[in-house]
């Protein structure tokens, strides 16, 4: 019997890369290894892409030291790199030429780009009425006479970058795909409930709104780890090197008598901009179904208090998703998982992708 391959996720975050190995077993999956690196501060706005041939040296190093082997991995595209809608059409023109001629004529109108720099990719979401098993909502109409469509469109030439990349470094790339998927893939999973995730990065902050697992809205705005990391350094007077270290420990940072001020100043600008990107999203989809809870990820999701203050202004259930969650691994490697999970929720999402 052939041995099955590995299903390989590797993450380009502005914090690092972040490399992630799954096996499928009889009894689930498997984490088989993982790797990742770290960068510092005045690294964090430096884009992958400038140097091509420098990130794929990188990415090759950290899976060699991780024993990642294979010639396929999946990885993702910033949300904010992305173009992303949900848009209607009628169910008489949802196949065939007639849907790729919609969806064309709806991308000229929406897409900020000529269309033929543009790779487009789109798919017919499931109506709302249709809920886990196939289950009806109560009162739901059972003729659509409209369907919604998921329409993606990425610039050429950003693709074509990642490709070299990842050729450079002995990968062929089997998927490309937002990081929207992978945060619903590992922090989701077959949850249809309207939920939101938060994903506080290095240097931005992506916010997806998922609704019966699909990413129906996706921002990402300028506000990120590297804000925490300024605040705690002008208040305690410290190097903001300092200040990151004092930031990733969580027993120090807990220990500041300040931390609840440093917190509020950040976190204040960023619960604006989520509340006003829900009203955004129950203006376009009518407001019928609830928020029902929010998923923190990304490095900076572990801040001391932080779901507390999404909880208090949201009102809420907030909590940090954990990506290992659905995966098989070594009990003594839990400390350490879990330690780093939240950066990891793109890499294992992606992992996921074929498994």
């Amino acid at each position: 019997m052939a041995k099955t391959r590995d299903s390989i996720g590797i993450d380009l975050g502005a914090g690092g890369i972040k490399a992630a190995s799954l096996a499928r077993e009889k009894k689930g999956v498997r984490l088989v290894t993982y790797g990742f690196t770290e960068r510092s501060v005045g690294e964090m706005g430096n884009d992958w892409l400038a140097d091509i041939d420098g990130t794929a040296a990188l990415i090759r190093k950290i899976c060699d030291r991780a024993h990642i082997t294979g010639g396929r991995a999946s990885t993702a595209l910033p949300i904010a790199s992305v173009f992303s809608s949900v848009i209607n059409l009628p169910v008489a023109v949802s196949k065939g030429k007639e849907l790729e001629a919609a969806v064309q004529w709806e991308a000229k109108k929406l897409i900020p780009l000529p269309l033929e720099e543009v790779i487009l990719d789109w798919k017919i979401l499931p109506p709302v009425s249709v809920l886990a098993k196939g289950k009806e909502e109560k009162g739901a109409e059972k003729k659509e006479k409209m369907v919604e469509v998921l329409l993606t469109g990425a610039p050429k030439a950003l693709v074509q970058k990642y490709i070299e990349v990842f050729k450079k470094a002995g990968f062929t790339l089997g998927a490309l795909e937002t990081e929207s998927f992978a945060f619903i893939r590992s922090l989701v999973g077959n949850d249809l409930s309207l939920v939101a995730i938060v994903d506080i990065g290095a240097r931005k902050s992506n916010i997806v709104f998922v609704d019966r697992g699909v990413p129906f809205l996706s921002r990402s705005i300028e506000i990120g780890g590297k804000n925490f990391t300024d605040r705690i350094a002008d208040v305690l007077k410290m190097p903001v090197e300092r200040a990151e270290e004092v930031k990733r420990n969580i027993s120090e940072l807990s220990a500041l008598q300040s931390l609840p001020d440093l917190i509020k100043g950040v976190i204040t600008p960023l619960l604006n901009e989520i509340k006003y990107s829900f009203d955004v999203y129950r203006t376009r989809n009518g407001g019928t179904r609830p928020l029902e809870k929010i998923i923190l990820t990304g490095g900076s999701s572990a801040l001391p208090k932080l779901s507390e203050h999404f909880t208090e202004f949201f009102n809420l259930r907030t909590f940090q998703g954990d990506p290992w969650a659905r995966l098989q691994y070594p009990e003594e490697l839990k400390p350490v998982l879990q330690s780093i999970g939240a950066r990891f929720s793109v890499a294992l999402g992606l992992a996921m992708r074929e498994i």
